[in-house]
């Protein structure tokens, strides 16, 4: 369990034991996902290129995306130096950016517990999680991976079986194999339950998204409509929409957020001995929570337009150690 945020009583053990899953409901859980399929390319790229080295797979997946081969040895864009660092950096601190309980320590260690989105509960593998009790609204997401979650809100039927078929399938899924991000390699997934942050319409808050490279803040990154309709917008330091988008479609202005200048000061702090590293962050009623690092933003595959700012992004990069 988190040792930095105190847990309900009764949330420490689950609920009684569950019987085992049957053959049917195992096999209307893999219909769902063949029909939920959204990239049913990308699942045959990865299929047909998983005899490829990570290099191969990651230089051809550049080609693909980007229309021209990278330069691995002498990065110029962002995505060729995240790809690069993804191939040569083999840092324990990744390890810790990788692991969303690590993550909770690295953030109260350095800025403190007071940034960490309250804990209900951390647990081995599916069937310990006490979906019957968990405190609603809540959001069950895999501590090793990237955009897995499954919100329990109140009122709300859940088919507890598909449910616990699914977390499972997120704690056996090999993420250092999925795009190659070596940062998950060995790291053995647990599922963690936090309190579902909302905004004043009850909605997901707007997600901020800080950049450092080469030890600064070069931009920050605002989501909106992650689960439905999906916008981005990106600001410099002073709050000036940027002429820039990244990979999706702008939204509305976003108001200027009153704890700008905390953010950027504990995003510095956290990433103070990596090479690079992007900080998520939410403000909910004027505080500011911490939700993940992110060492490799999209896996190298987000898309800047126009191209000339990747270029200049990638001229901040300071390597660590000697390039490929």
């Amino acid at each position: 369990m988190d040792p930095s945020v105190a847990h309900p009583p009764g949330l420490m053990s689950a609920d009684p034991p569950v019987r085992p899953i049957g053959l049917f409901p195992r096999l209307h859980h893999l219909w769902r996902r063949i029909r939920n399929i959204r990239r049913p390319d990308l699942l045959v790229a990865r299929r047909l290129g998983a005899a490829l080295s990570d290099r191969h797979y990651l230089a051809i997946g550049y080609r693909c995306y980007f229309g021209e081969w990278p330069d691995y040895a002498h990065p110029q864009t962002i995505n060729e130096h995240i790809h690069a660092y993804m191939l040569h950096c083999r840092s324990p601190l990744l390890h810790i950016a990788a692991d969303k309980a690590a993550t909770r320590e690295h953030v109260a260690r350095t800025v403190g517990a007071q940034y960490l989105v309250p804990s209900l509960g951390l647990w081995d593998s599916a069937a310990e999680v006490p979906l019957e009790t968990l405190p609603r609204p809540c959001v069950l997401k895999p501590t090793v991976g990237s955009g897995q979650v499954m919100f329990l809100k109140p009122g709300e039927a859940i088919n507890h079986c598909q449910a616990r078929l699914t977390l499972q399938r997120w704690l056996d899924t090999d993420y250092a194999r999925v795009n190659r991000e070596w940062c998950y390699a060995g790291l053995r997934g647990k599922v963690i339950a936090e309190t579902l942050l909302t905004d004043e319409h009850g909605g997901v808050p707007a997600d901020y998204k800080l950049y450092v490279i080469g030890g600064a803040v070069r931009f920050i990154q605002v989501d909106r409509g992650r689960f439905d309709q999906h916008t981005r917008n990106l600001y410099d330091l002073d709050w000036n929409l940027m002429p820039v988008r990244l990979t999706l479609e702008n939204h509305a202005l976003d108001p200027r957020p009153e704890p700008l200048q905390e953010m950027v000061g504990l995003t510095l702090a956290l990433a103070k001995d990596f090479e690079f590293l992007r900080v998520d962050c939410y403000v909910v009623d004027g505080r500011v929570y911490v939700g993940e690092l992110t060492n490799y933003p999209g896996a190298g595959f987000e898309k800047f337009m126009p191209h000339s700012y990747a270029l200049e992004l990638g001229a901040h990069w300071r390597r660590k150690v000697s390039p490929l």
